[in-house]
C-alpha cells in the first residue's frame, strides 16, 4: 500500500498551509519521532477546538473532523514506522 502522503489529494492540502515551512527532516533525523507527536498534538487541539463549536449530531456529520482523524491515522502509522525502523 503506498503512502498516503504520495498521493495527490493529499499534496494539495498541504499547500493550503500558510504558516512557515517548518525545515526539512532528514530520513536519519532523530527528532522524527518528535515530529510526529508535534504534528499529532496540534491536530487534536485543532480537532478539540472545533467540537467544542459543534453540537453532538454536527460533530458526527462534520467533514472538518473526519480529515482531522484522518491526519491522527497518518501521524500515528508514520510515527509507529519510524520508531520500528530506528529499534531495528
Amino acid at each position: 500500500m503506498p503512502p498516503s502522503w504520495s498521493l495527490p489529494h493529499r499534496l494539495m492540502l498541504e499547500r493550503r498551509y500558510n504558516g512557515p515551512i517548518p525545515p526539512a527532516d532528514s530520513p536519519w533525523a532523530g527528532d522524527r519521532d518528535g515530529l510526529f507527536l508535534r504534528l499529532a498534538a496540534e491536530q487534536r487541539r485543532l480537532a478539540a477546538a472545533r467540537r467544542r463549536m459543534l453540537a453532538a449530531d454536527q460533530a458526527l456529520m462534520d467533514r472538518g473532523l473526519r480529515h482531522g482523524q484522518e491526519d491522527l491515522r497518518f501521524y500515528r502509522d508514520q510515527g509507529v514506522a519510524w520508531w520500528r525502523g530506528r529499534r531495528d
